[in-house]
């Protein structure tokens, strides 16, 4: 990564000072300082909110945002985004609790809200795409001999991705990982024309994925890949998740899943620049 694709926490407190300064770019992000009657936005003195120096409207830039009733300062929520940025492999609410100085209680709710504002791009991928499923969480073990692997199987949550290589991916929960719901995944974020589906030898894509032209491997006969025809793109996405959850999370509910998830797929989709990724996730909170 070239130095210009850096961003460090000196970076940070250069850019984002004070609360004064973080407040004026939550404003010239979200709104013009001309005002329509022709005056101009001044900040009023003591306060939170922005006034035109005509016809006296007053804007709060913090509300419809994550910050709007918060009594953090903005310099620790914008030093909250940034550590979450840079932490690919999650980081914990005790983790951002010891880091800020916070309450864990206000530092678990920082997380939820910078989590709850990533939402996956609905554009479809395509060229080469590998597609999988992965079975992520649960405690249960399956025993030696994986006599219980059924019942390890069930405590598991199933979810559904896809890569486009040199590209972006997108990973969903699902109740199952049946025809019918790889079928569903397949349509809403994968293009037929010009594409190569990579999959593994399941025959659930049998009869759903006879739009595309599907290559695949078999991991039965210990085939991992065949010339440039494999899968090792998302299984090992699959991977970093597993231990980034053992490691930093310990667990995850099924409820909350998703959300992490997200939080995983915008460090992959943004992983090319430090500085372009706090930016992205700086812009995404703002438009929560």
């Amino acid at each position: 990564m070239a130095q210009a694709d850096k961003y460090s926490i000196q970076n940070l407190k250069h850019d984002f000072p004070n609360d004064d300064v973080c407040l004026d770019y939550l404003f010239d992000t979200l709104h013009s300082r001309k005002c329509s009657c022709g005056g101009k936005y001044r900040r009023l003195q003591g306060r939170l909110q922005f006034q035109c120096s005509k016809c006296r409207f007053q804007i709060a830039p913090m509300t419809g945002t994550l910050f709007e009733k918060s009594t953090t300062p903005l310099t620790l929520w914008f030093h909250a985004i940034f550590i979450f940025s840079n932490a690919k492999s999650g980081i914990s609410a005790k983790e951002m609790e010891r880091q800020l100085g916070v309450t864990y209680k206000t530092a678990w709710r920082i997380l939820k809200l910078i989590r709850s504002s990533l939402k996956q791009s609905d554009k479809k991928l395509k060229g080469d795409v590998e597609m999988d499923e992965g079975y992520i969480g649960g405690r249960f073990r399956s025993g030696k001999g994986n006599k219980k692997r059924i019942e390890a199987a069930a405590a598991k949550s199933v979810v559904l991705g896809a890569v486009e290589r040199n590209g972006e991916i997108r990973v969903k929960t699902a109740q199952t990982a049946s025809s019918i719901t790889i079928g569903r995944f397949l349509e809403e974020n994968i293009e037929k024309e010009n594409t190569r589906l990579l999959t593994d030898e399941s025959n659930r894509y049998d009869r759903v994925a006879r739009s595309y032209y599907r290559l695949s491997i078999n991991h039965k006969r210990n085939e991992f890949a065949r010339g440039d025809v494999h899968i090792n793109t998302i299984e090992s996405f699959w991977g970093h998740i597993k231990k980034s959850i053992t490691g930093t999370h310990k667990v995850i509910s099924k409820k909350h899943l998703q959300s992490y998830l997200d939080g995983f797929v915008f460090h992959y989709n943004n992983r090319h620049s430090d500085k372009e990724r706090f930016s992205a996730l700086l812009g995404a909170v703002l438009q929560h």
